[in-house]
């Protein structure tokens, strides 16, 4: 079995280099998809001996998409996806290893709600009740849909299509993938919060997970082969 480790990067020079060591110490397949940064972060990458691919900015689901692409073109059975911005623990990758290995389990998510103590209540509030929302547009009950640490099936990303290229996406490929019949499980994963700036733009990605719902609640959200 083999897994490729993906982390989208966006301006994170700050932490992405402690991410992407600590990610090698347990595997060397790793890809970073440095998304039209304009810090450092390009810099911080010449220093370290890890795959990237280099694309302008269009959004943390277009850096995600490129990733998925390299990862079927390259062979891979699984995908981990991971921030850079430090709020994901290197460590547990054998958790979801160790997942990947059952069988029938198409998608593992990181659930953060055994370790709220850390997350501030107006975010823990805000996971709790787009976690319902999502897990009513998936037709089953996941705790933490906004966890973008994550394993990924290679037959998952096959197998459905992708219309989004920002935050959304993460929430269109669970949705996407629960109609389609995968299934998805998730582990416990520790909650960070190490005062990273967050890229989300309040207005603008509000309205596109809206119309993501939108489109969601419609039919053809894609089929199993």
């Amino acid at each position: 079995m083999r897994y490729l480790v993906i982390i989208p990067a966006f301006n994170e020079a700050e932490n992405l280099s402690s991410v992407i060591k600590g990610t090698l110490r347990v595997t060397k397949d790793v890809l970073v998809i440095d998304d039209g940064s304009t810090d450092s972060t390009d810099a911080v990458l010449k220093g370290l001996d890890v795959k990237t691919i280099r694309q302008a900015h269009t959004g943390k689901g277009a850096a995600l998409k490129a990733g998925f692409k390299y990862a079927l073109k390259n062979n891979f059975d699984w995908i981990i996806t991971m921030d850079g911005d430090g709020q994901h623990d290197h460590r547990e990758i054998p958790r979801f290893v160790k997942k990947m290995k059952s069988n029938g389990i198409d998608m593992i998510v990181g659930s953060r709600m055994s370790d709220t103590k850390e997350m501030p209540f107006i975010r823990l509030m805000a996971n709790k009740f787009m976690s319902r929302l999502i897990s009513s547009m998936m037709g089953q009950r996941l705790p933490d849909t906004q966890c973008g640490f994550r394993a990924i099936n290679r037959r998952v990303v096959e197998n459905i299509t992708l219309e989004t290229s920002h935050y959304d996406t993460e929430s269109e490929i669970l949705i996407k993938a629960a109609v389609a019949g995968f299934t998805i499980t998730s582990v416990p994963v520790r909650t960070i919060y190490n005062n990273a700036s967050s890229s989300i733009s309040k207005t603008k990605d509000t309205v596109r997970f809206i119309k993501l719902l939108r489109k969601a609640r419609r039919p053809a959200a894609g089929k199993r082969n």
